[in-house]
C-alpha cells in the first residue's frame, strides 16, 4: 500500500498581498510557485518601516492551508531586519501572525495578529 501526498493545483498564492500590523504596512509580491508535498513560494517583501527594513528576498511555504513566510533585510537605521509571517490561507486572504525581530530594538515588534488580502 503506498500513501501519496500532493500540494497539487487549488492554493496559488502568486500576487500582490498586503496587509497592516503594529504601525506596520506590509507588502508581499509572491512571483513564484513550486508544486510538491509543501510548497515553496518566492518573492519580495516591502514596509513603509525603511528605517528598520526595505524591499528583501522573500521566501516562504504552503503546506495544505498553512503558510510560511519570511525575508531578511535592512533599513537606514538597522543592518539586519527579519520579518516572520505565519498562518492560514483562504483563497483571497491570509490570517495569521507578523513578527519583527532586528538589529535595532526600536524596530522590534513581538508577535501580534495580521490579515493580509490579495491584491
Amino acid at each position: 500500500m503506498a500513501l501519496v501526498v500532493c500540494g497539487c493545483g487549488g492554493n496559488n498564492l502568486v500576487g500582490t498581498w498586503k496587509g497592516s500590523a503594529s504601525g506596520w504596512d506590509v507588502t508581499l509580491n509572491v512571483k513564484d510557485q513550486v508544486s510538491s508535498t509543501i510548497v515553496a513560494v518566492t518573492g519580495t517583501m516591502s514596509t513603509n518601516k525603511s528605517a528598520c527594513f526595505n524591499n528583501a528576498p522573500l521566501s516562504g511555504t504552503l503546506a495544505e492551508t498553512t503558510v510560511d513566510f519570511g525575508a531578511v533585510g535592512s533599513g537606514s537605521e538597522s543592518s539586519a531586519t527579519v520579518i516572520q509571517i505565519d498562518g492560514e490561507y483562504d483563497g483571497d486572504e491570509i490570517t495569521g501572525f507578523f513578527e519583527v525581530t532586528s538589529a535595532t530594538e526600536a524596530c522590534d515588534v513581538a508577535r501580534t495578529s495580521i490579515t493580509l488580502t490579495r491584491q
